[in-house]
């Protein structure tokens, strides 16, 4: 039981390491590091201690089977009796192991897609703040095109009738 809790904690530190700090390597090599791939490199650390926890847990079930079998052999019934204690305890926590690995690898892939929704969804926000932006611009061009119009017409009708009044002063 013991094994399983700081299995669980090496885990959930493992996992806030992994989102804390920059991955090794850009793996586009553009110079930066994007979430996507923080979000890889979190993904490979928590595939990599799964892994591990998986086959530690299995090795130690192997080894409590391999002391059973060598105290059977030897006929010993308090080793066989400890052995078979040891080997309970060994496959419950293998068990266990697997069930909570399947579990985080649900809630992986859980987070996953909800980042993969928050991208798409930060995109689209992006994409029709700058619609906006372009709307509210062009809007503005538009209104100053018809400004300038506007009094360019006014500059136009007032020289026609400057020119108006100086014809009649001069007839």
């Amino acid at each position: 039981m013991r094994r399983l809790a700081y299995l669980a904690l090496m885990a959930g530190t493992l996992t806030f390491a992994a989102c804390s700090n920059n991955p090794s390597k850009d793996r586009n090599n553009d110079g930066e590091v994007s979430a996507g791939e923080h979000l890889d490199h979190a993904h490979d650390q928590m595939d990599e201690t799964a892994h591990q926890a998986y086959h530690e847990a299995e090795d130690n079930y192997n080894k409590a089977k391999a002391e059973l079998d060598a105290a059977i052999k030897k006929g010993d019934k308090n080793a066989e009796e400890a052995a078979r204690k040891a080997l309970a305890d060994a496959e419950a926590a293998w068990e266990k192991t697997k069930a909570n690995l399947k579990e985080a690898g649900d809630k992986v892939e859980e987070g996953f897609n909800d980042a993969v929704d928050a991208t798409k969804d930060a995109a689209k926000k992006t994409s029709d703040a700058i619609e906006n932006t372009a709307e509210k611009a062009g809007d503005k061009i538009e209104s100053g095109a018809q400004k300038v119009g506007d009094a360019a017409k006014d500059a136009a009708d007032k020289a026609k009738e400057k020119a108006n009044q100086l014809k009649k002063s001069l007839q």
